[in-house]
């Protein structure tokens, strides 16, 4: 296992060489973090909670530390400080963990992350935050009882491209990990399941991974797969696979 992770790293760093990628020490010199001080009011200290930004801003919404969390705070980066919004109206999402936050047009969109319950209120785990009103709305009007639509799961990743929302996997509670790959199209409120790009064809079923985008029309998707392909931990993952877009097909780096 250890050779075979050590032989795909030499291929990666083989492949950025030829393609003129700065080496690591170049990046390092580059990239380098630094600790931002912070007063309060600020977040405690937390763990699977989401993230997202919108211009100068990043917004941080719930989590656990000792418990599950329900709160909401805003981190303007040009003043580095934090503001604490407001979280208890009567759309605004219950104690979550484990879910997702993505922004698009002034929207901050988040999925998942319900505390499974026979006694929650919510149908639909997908809520909406105007930026612009300070405002929570929640997206159960635009679902028709016919239309498919992803059910509550933790731990899955959520992308943008273009005028859509991409949520891969999760854990779903009884069902264990999932390879469900939906497809959440922001002007329609239209779900739909990317049955074409299921089962072998995908990275199977996985919770608690990373997916990003960018303008090259793939989706990355990176981190644990279970069942685990060999002994070991859970999060040495060397597969990369990546999601074509305009071809609608996974493949693997």
């Amino acid at each position: 296992m250890i050779r075979r992770i050590m032989r795909l790293l030499s291929q990666k760093r083989k492949r950025q060489e030829e393609a003129g990628c700065p080496s690591m020490t170049q990046r390092s010199s580059l990239s380098l973090w630094s600790p931002l001080p912070q007063g309060p009011p600020a977040p405690c200290t937390r763990y699977r909670h989401a993230c997202s930004s919108h211009k100068g801003d990043v917004y941080l919404l719930g989590g656990r530390e000792r418990m599950v969390l329900r709160d909401f705070w805003k981190y303007s980066v040009v003043r580095n400080d934090w503001t604490k919004l407001d979280c208890s109206s009567e759309w605004a999402p219950e104690e979550l963990e484990g879910h997702t936050m993505v922004s698009h047009q002034g929207i901050l969109y988040v999925f998942g992350g319900l505390i499974d319950s026979a006694y929650t209120d919510w149908k639909m785990p997908l809520w909406l935050f105007d930026i612009e009103k300070e405002e929570w709305r929640y997206s159960e009007g635009q679902i028709q009882p016919s239309q498919p639509a992803p059910v509550n799961r933790k731990g899955h990743s959520a992308v943008v491209f273009g005028s859509a929302m991409y949520i891969y996997g999760g854990y779903i509670d009884i069902r264990g990990p999932s390879q469900e790959f939906w497809k959440y199209e922001f002007d329609t409120g239209v779900w739909s399941l990317l049955s074409g790009v299921q089962a072998e064809q995908g990275p199977g079923p996985r919770h608690g991974h990373r997916g990003g985008g960018s303008s090259a029309q793939h989706v990355p998707v990176r981190g644990p797969e279970w069942p685990p392909r060999a002994e070991g931990p859970v999060e040495v993952v060397p597969d990369q696979p990546h999601l074509e877009l305009h071809q609608n097909t996974f493949r693997t780096l």
